[in-house]
């Protein structure tokens, strides 16, 4: 009888122990996580830091992290980790004795550009015995932004020669307000209309007028997401990431050759400041923000195209240049272009669509993106 009593006595001591380091578990835990970086580039890596620190006098034998990575987020070599539904997730399990801290570093890479946030954490604590635990969840949210890569405007291929060369966006943007300053011999990026026909016959050469701009000029580049009609059930990656990617090597091009250039889309974007609007000034050091705003760019719109530019028709400057880039036009989007372009408002058009397939605006000149060259520029 003694001997089930003592029996009884040490199972009752011992669901008491294994309750109390259980329970005790999560007081004076500290479980935080740091960034090697929170700005990087596709396909680079980058490194995320735990530290665990238990400022209590009862150690925890049983503690294992839950994180999970957001798509388009993968781990850079094998580490502990598991699928939990579609996502990917880090494990990490940890011994920590009492008053002591432990750090551990994973690292990761980025697939694809954007605003990425990783949320809570899972924290699971169990038992000295091991035979229970209890599990709850830790705030602690990080955002890394992963930059598009920034290729040289050559980098890509358009139904036209005239990306090709020096002050591209120059002779592009500038050829309907120049004078002439001069004749020169025709090159392969030049136009047929720009041929001067008088001085080619007397030099038994083609030779086309040589242009200069009559002042500075400022280039808005309108970057849409919208793929279809009604936008929330038409969305097509590939080509809204062509249009991040000609948007970006078209800004870096036109700030190089001396543009003040704006950024604006009708994107929504990705922040943990809900405050974020898709617009940015233009400005000869506004690279930087275009850049950030890229990273950020989501593939849900926050208004149709033809409605945006209503909106935003107000602040039209007709000394500007106002580039769209989309990869689909609705026909309420057709008439307001070619409205803003009866006015007298300079326009251009870069088709990023699958097809190509975007018809011509009458008075709008339209470039259509055919991809990249196999040799790219970085």
């Amino acid at each position: 009888m003694l001997r089930l009593l003592l029996i009884l006595i040490i199972v009752w001591a011992m669901i008491k122990l294994s309750n109390t380091t259980k329970k005790k578990g999560f007081e004076k835990l500290q479980i935080r996580r740091e960034l090697g970086t929170h700005r990087i580039f596709e396909g680079q890596f980058f490194k995320i830091k735990t530290i665990v620190e238990n400022n209590k006098f009862l150690p925890i034998s049983f503690l294992v992290l839950n994180e999970v990575i957001p798509d388009g987020i993968e781990f850079s070599k094998e580490v502990m980790n598991y699928k939990d539904g579609s996502h990917l997730c880090h494990i990490s399990r940890y011994s920590i004795g009492r008053h002591e801290r432990r750090k551990r570093t994973y690292e990761l890479v980025a697939e694809k550009r954007g605003a990425y946030i990783l949320k809570d954490i899972q924290v699971t604590v169990g038992d000295i015995f091991g035979l229970s635990a209890e599990s709850a969840e830790i705030e602690n949210y990080l955002e890394i932004l992963v930059y598009p890569r920034v290729k040289d405007l050559a980098s890509y291929k358009f139904d036209t020669t005239s990306f090709q060369g020096n002050n591209t966006v120059k002779r592009w943007i500038l050829k309907d307000t120049l004078y002439i300053k001069g004749i020169r011999e025709y090159g392969v990026e030049d136009s047929m209309k720009n041929i001067d026909w008088k001085s080619s016959l007397k030099m038994d050469k083609l030779m086309v007028k040589d242009y200069d701009t009559t002042s500075d000029k400022k280039i808005i580049i309108i970057l849409s997401v919208q793929c279809g009609e009604p936008s929330w059930s038409n969305i097509a990656e590939e080509p809204i990431e062509s249009g991040v990617r000609v948007a970006v090597a078209l800004a870096n091009k036109a700030i190089k050759e001396g543009f003040a250039t704006g950024f604006w889309t009708n994107a929504r974007i990705n922040s943990m400041n809900e405050n974020l609007i898709g617009e940015i000034a233009p400005s000869l050091n506004s690279f930087k923000k275009i850049m950030e705003m890229a990273a950020r760019i989501d593939t849900a719109v926050i208004s149709e195209l033809d409605e945006y530019l209503r909106i935003k028709s107000n602040k039209f400057n007709g000394n500007d240049t106002y580039i769209i880039i989309a990869p689909f036009l609705s026909e309420k989007s057709k008439s307001i272009l070619y409205s803003l372009q009866k006015k007298g408002f300079k326009l251009k058009v870069i088709d990023v669509s699958e097809n190509g397939d975007i018809p011509y605006i009458s008075g709008i000149e339209k470039i259509t993106y055919k991809g990249e060259t196999v040799h790219e520029q970085n």
